[in-house]
């Protein structure tokens, strides 16, 4: 089942239970989906990397409006975001934690010890982990490891 089937089966699932907040978010990830869509030639569908891609977007832009409603101290546009967010994250690939990225780069650093450069480190990180690693988490590991 692709990421779009699953997004459109908890519509209808959130439709039924009537979770109002939970539905608008998966509709504005559908529309997200449909848009990138739309972007590409006519007749064909995207591909789950690319649905990915799009969600990641979406929280990232949802990530950077809550670090904001902290600062101004909204709670209840934060806990609306946190909940959108999590939403989101259910489609997504599950990420490392901040403790297993440690330990990889760790790995890494020892069989390439000329790695002194947090911005070469992380990018050779990325492309060894892949989705599996969020790139700012990963970029602040990198350079705790490398201090």
């Amino acid at each position: 089942m692709t990421i779009r089937e699953r997004i459109q089966e908890a519509i209808k699932e959130a439709t039924k239970a009537r979770d109002h907040a939970r539905l608008e978010t998966l509709r504005m990830a559908k529309g997200a989906l449909l848009l990138k869509e739309k972007e590409k030639a006519k007749g064909l569908g995207i591909s789950d990397a690319e649905s990915v891609e799009v969600l990641r977007s979406e929280v990232r832009k949802r990530r950077q409006s809550l670090e904001i409603y902290e600062e101004h101290d909204r709670p209840n546009e934060v806990e609306g975001l946190k909940g959108e967010i999590a939403v989101l994250e259910e489609f997504l690939p599950k990420q490392l934690s901040e403790a297993d990225l440690e330990d990889r780069v760790r790995a890494y650093l020892a069989e390439h010890p000329e790695m002194n450069h947090p911005g070469k480190l992380t990018g050779a990180m990325k492309k060894e982990l892949g989705d599996a690693a969020d790139g700012k988490m990963l970029n602040e590991v990198c350079k705790k490891v490398l201090a």
